[in-house]
């Protein structure tokens, strides 16, 4: 059974607290969630105490061992009928030094677009990862990004875009003292 959205969706919109709601509210324990998505119970800690900020691979895997969708996360979706979503409306999710905001509707299967909002020094994890999907292009709309796909670095400037399959093994971060803003676009969606 699917826990009541709004039960899911805390003031700050951290991830590691919607997490834990989840985890709770499905009465599982930290050990038995860490151990079926492949993670330590001491990072699954961390990570729902707001310390360390997850891959999308990684938040995939213990929402699946959950078994959620990464929608579970956000509040409630706008309804199949909805094609519009309001800036004021979107969906947050909140990790340490990043904001995404869903700009596609959770109806959207085919394609899914996050805007983020990416803290000085801050981004994904320090090890490549991988997630569902096929294709994935990141735009830089203000500031720069550093994109690592497998070995190779690519720094992205206001303007920059690089699309990649999802599967590469990437990495990406902001290299500048100044927030970044891109814009996210993954086929087919992931949540």
């Amino acid at each position: 059974m699917t826990p009541a959205p709004d039960t899911l969706d805390p003031p700050d919109g951290e991830v590691g607290p919607r997490l834990r709601q989840l985890r709770e509210q499905k009465g599982m324990s930290a050990r038995r969630v860490a151990g079926l998505a492949g993670v330590s119970p001491a990072y699954l800690s961390r990570l729902e105490n707001g310390r360390v900020s997850p891959t999308v691979a990684t938040l995939a895997r213990l929402v699946a061992a959950m078994g959620e969708t990464m929608a579970t996360l956000f509040s409630e979706p706008p309804g199949p009928d909805e094609v519009v979503v309001r800036r004021d409306a979107r969906h947050l999710m909140r990790s340490r030094g990043v904001l995404d905001s869903q700009v596609t509707p959770g109806w959207a299967q085919r394609l899914e677009i996050l805007e983020s909002l990416v803290e000085a020094g801050q981004g994904s994890s320090d090890s490549l990862h991988t997630h569902a999907g096929e294709e994935e292009c990141v735009l830089v709309l203000e500031g720069e990004l550093d994109l690592y796909l497998g070995s190779d670095r690519h720094r992205l400037l206001t303007g920059d875009s690089a699309t990649f399959d999802s599967r590469t093994p990437h990495r990406w971060r902001n290299p500048s003292s100044e927030q970044a803003r891109v814009l996210w676009v993954i086929t087919p969606a992931s949540y």
